[in-house]
């Protein structure tokens, strides 16, 4: 994080308890993932060169390593995400007369955000969590920070923002899309708030960021559901994408 240029309106500092947890479970589901990947991998090579085993348990196998691949990569987006909003003896969340700044981003100026959307997955993870299997699998990936309170904010230059970040990880998670008759490519920026943020921290700045975008006229809405988040968001980040209107 820079400096940010104004004075600022609001502080998140994150859960101690969550700043140290999180991390750590992270980067054990990214040493589980690659160790399964291996022992994947050496299976497949073993049942291949003895001639143990059918093609239908070695499909099992293969399977087997996917997922595991499947787990990997997800942990290593998660990680990269998470360096967006976690910087040692940095806030999470600083927003100010100027801009808004996260742990891992350069404040951003109001005039340059094209939106802000909220994507609160609490009530359908509370479902899926008492679910067997599901449930403890979900758990699990919370502890690792999956968080279920989703704030998005949509740039109207993503690729100026990305170059202006000193961590290429954490940049490479701000998604690019569609180029628009400025020249310029809208920039995604996911922030993981209740994954870092104590609730009821997380909740304050959920209602703060949405009133700033009101007072400035900046598109803003809060979702339940992901369907009719993309459907909202998506027109506003790429000219190209279909709009409801359209539709």
């Amino acid at each position: 994080m820079d400096v940010p240029v104004g004075p600022a309106r609001f502080v998140a500092w994150p859960d101690p308890a969550k700043a140290a947890s999180v991390p750590r479970w992270n980067r054990g589901f990214i040493v589980t993932g690659a160790t399964l990947v291996a022992l994947a991998a050496a299976g497949v090579v073993a049942l291949v060169v003895t001639g143990f085993g059918s093609w239908f348990t070695i499909g099992l196998v293969v399977v087997f390593g996917l997922t595991a691949c499947g787990l990997l990569v997800t942990s290593v987006f998660r990680g990269r995400m998470l360096r967006l909003v976690l910087a040692p003896g940095w806030p999470v969340l600083v927003v100010t007369g100027t801009g808004v700044a996260t742990g891992g981003l350069p404040e951003i100026p109001w005039s340059e955000l094209a939106f802000i959307g909220v994507l609160n997955d609490r009530p359908r993870t509370a479902r899926l969590r008492a679910v067997p299997i599901f449930g403890q699998a979900g758990g699990l990936a919370l502890k690792a920070g999956n968080g279920t309170v989703l704030c998005e904010l949509g740039v109207r230059d993503g690729e100026a923002l990305r170059r202006h970040m000193s961590d290429r990880g954490a940049a490479s998670r701000i998604g690019l899309y569609g180029r628009w008759p400025d020249g310029a490519r809208r920039g995604l920026v996911p922030v993981l708030l209740d994954a870092v943020l104590a609730d009821e921290v997380a909740a304050t700045a959920v209602q703060l960021l949405l009133a700033e975008a009101s007072a400035r006229g900046i598109p803003h809405a809060l979702f339940e559901q992901a369907l009719p988040f993309t459907a909202w968001k998506g027109p506003l980040l790429d000219p190209a994408w279909p709009s409801a209107e359209a539709g």
